[in-house]
């Protein structure tokens, strides 16, 4: 029988996937209040801080999570502590710092033997090689995420055939693998649902397609990504990508437009769009920044 502490977590638990992440809050300073276990408390303390992080808050139970890894009182509770600290640095764009703690979360997923959280912490610590443009250990890491697909439910093998696949097909294209790339990046939108994942999809098959001067299929799914997009950073892409494709066709007032576009995230470079014109930035662009 579930006692009303662990209700209340497993209650928070929920609500977070709901992204009712204030109800959550609620729930876990509840249970926090009833725990009289150690081990308990410290799991409730590292679903809380998880949360505030996710709000991009601070907080005691923040503070907490380097002691909950010296403690080492559970290698389950050390891997949960890194993961979120893991993704709290992703955040700040501190990525030497979620790569460390990535790289323990992974380290202590192994000691606890949770396949469950192995394939997460894979696929999120290749998100970040692939952001620090460490490209060879990204590729790593989606391989393994791939491999460790045995006793998944249906909702965790969505999860990695569509996002290992597409972020490993993104990779394929940074190493010149462009075939193969977009043909993983096709694969992976047969599993992709949701707005922000199908966004990045195809923005980075009007990539793959711009290296391979399929310009027309390149325009197609960049104007596709930027319909959806709704995080910053991906509409940034898709102006820059779609202002490339335009310069290519010949067409100087779209291209105009896009780098226009493009130039309202940077208003400190003034000269903007008169280097986009000049100089083809692609193999110095990191989509995923």
């Amino acid at each position: 029988m579930v006692d009303r502490t662990e209700e209340l977590r497993l209650a928070g638990l929920a609500r977070v996937r709901e992204n009712r992440l204030e109800d959550a809050l609620a729930l876990y300073d509840e249970a926090l209040g009833l725990a009289l276990d150690e081990e308990a408390h410290e799991l409730i303390t590292i679903n809380k801080a998880d949360a505030l992080i996710a709000l991009e808050r601070g907080g005691p139970e923040v503070q907490e999570l380097p002691r909950v890894i010296m403690r080492r009182r559970n290698p389950r509770h050390v891997c949960l502590a890194a993961y979120a600290l893991q993704y709290k640095h992703r955040l700040e764009n501190d990525l030497k710092r979620a790569l460390f703690y990535g790289e323990l979360a992974l380290r202590s997923a192994g000691e606890a033997n949770d396949l469950a959280f192995t394939r997460a912490v894979l696929i999120d610590l290749g998100n970040v090689y692939e952001m620090d443009s460490q490209i060879a250990k990204a590729i790593e890491c989606f391989q393994n995420a791939l491999s460790h697909v045995e006793g998944a439910d249906e909702t965790t093998l969505r999860l990695i055939r569509g996002y290992a696949t597409e972020n490993l097909g993104y990779c394929y294209l940074l190493e010149g693998n462009t075939d193969n790339g977009i043909a993983l990046i096709h694969a992976a939108l047969q599993h992709i649902s949701d707005p922000l994942g199908l966004t990045e999809a195809y923005i980075d098959l009007c990539y793959g397609y711009l290296e391979k001067s399929e310009l027309e299929q390149a325009r197609q799914y960049g104007e596709a990504g930027l319909e959806i997009a709704t995080e910053a950073r991906q509409i940034r892409n898709a102006h820059y990508l779609l202002g490339e494709v335009a310069y290519k066709l010949g067409d100087s007032d779209l291209a105009h437009f896009h780098f226009d576009e493009l130039s309202k995230f940077y208003p400190e470079f003034r000269n903007l769009k008169s280097l986009l014109f000049a100089i083809d930035l692609r193999s110095m662009v990191n989509l995923k920044l």
